[in-house]
């Protein structure tokens, strides 16, 4: 229990930090990974999953990075690769760092117990599209909801199967939207911001941030209907 509430104070905090400090080294990461765009691929693919599996970094960042520098048409699947193996790590490390307390401290709050009897008591079949859900909306950290869902016993194939289609859209849409502004010639976001001005940066955010906040609302509906048998809290 006390190893699961370490992981769980560490990645509520780290992420945040260091996500916001790769976003200003897109102009460095770009010269380094996009001299050979394949190999440069499976080298971002790779640092994706060991650090936001290992709960430094958040999702969205390496997300925007990776449609900055290889576009939505490679950055995407090197994306999807990256949280596919983040996931999986993230699992592997909340299974052994969880223990029966975990439950008992997720039960404390009624909507939480909700969601994590409806994780473990459904049908498979509910089960994903719980989780597929839980992974759609952007409001829900990576890594905590990593320990979750595997402290809570969730079986590991539908965990990643939910992992990855529940991420897919927003994962898209921020390579999209991240490869829009690289397709200006700007080197980094500063860059952005300085050549294309305040305007221009503000509402490629705007598209952004709209878009997710979208798709949140949209999965946080879809959530409620789903755990509408188990009663789940309105708060």
């Amino acid at each position: 229990m006390y190893g699961a509430g370490a992981l769980l104070l560490l990645w509520m905090g780290l992420p945040a930090v260091l996500g916001v400090y790769l976003l200003t080294q897109i102009a460095p990461l770009t010269e380094w990974l996009g001299q050979d765009r394949l190999q440069g691929a499976a080298i971002f693919a790779l640092g994706y999953a060991v650090c936001c599996g290992s709960g430094v970094l958040p999702t969205y960042a390496p997300s925007i990075v990776g449609g900055w520098i290889f576009g939505p048409w490679l950055g995407f699947p090197a994306c999807v690769v990256g949280y596919l193996g983040g996931s999986s790590l993230g699992f592997l490390i909340s299974r052994l760092a969880a223990g029966r307390g975990v439950e008992r401290w997720i039960d404390r709050n009624p909507r939480s117990a909700v969601i994590r009897r409806a994780l473990v008591q459904e049908r498979p079949a509910r089960t994903l599209l719980i989780v597929g859900l839980l992974r759609l909306s952007p409001s829900a950290p990576f890594a905590a909801t990593n320990l979750v869902m595997a402290s809570s016993g969730v079986p590991y194939r539908v965990f990643i199967t939910g992992t990855v289609l529940g991420m897919a859209p927003r994962t898209f849409i921020a390579t999209l939207v991240s490869h829009a502004a690289a397709s200006t010639g700007a080197k980094d976001l500063v860059a952005l911001a300085t050549e294309q001005g305040f305007t221009a940066v503000v509402i490629g955010a705007v598209l952004l941030v709209g878009s997710l906040a979208v798709i949140a609302h949209v999965a946080r509906r879809a959530l409620q209907q789903a755990l509408a048998a188990h009663q789940i809290p309105d708060r």
